[in-house]
């Protein structure tokens, strides 16, 4: 006696998905009334839809020296390079909430 499979299809890679949301078209929004209005058009969702285009990884040369500078203090604090790197980015390029606009 044959068995028969279904044929289900296999999930999307999560890359593919990310593809796949990005190139959904934003439907267009009416131009706020005025200036005080402006902060209120722009949604939470909007905004997590401009990073699906962002993977969250890249490359860095740096010098070997550095690298070893930056390993030696992720080890000293006790946490791992890319936590450690990623909390010194942050420190670096994060405005305070206090000077946002």
């Amino acid at each position: 006696m044959a068995t028969t499979r279904s044929k289900a299809k296999r999930p999307a890679s999560k890359s593919a998905k990310i593809k796949a949301m990005a190139k959904k078209a934003v439907p267009a929004r009416k131009a706020p009334a005025s200036k005080s209005n402006a902060k209120t058009a722009r949604t939470s969702s909007a905004r997590d839809e401009q990073f699906l285009s962002y993977s969250g990884k890249f490359t860095v040369r740096l010098p070997r020296s550095l690298h070893q500078a930056l390993v030696d203090r992720a080890e000293k604090e006790g946490v791992s390079l890319n936590l450690f790197v990623t909390n010194a980015l942050s420190r670096t390029v994060a405005v305070p909430s206090a000077r946002r606009k």
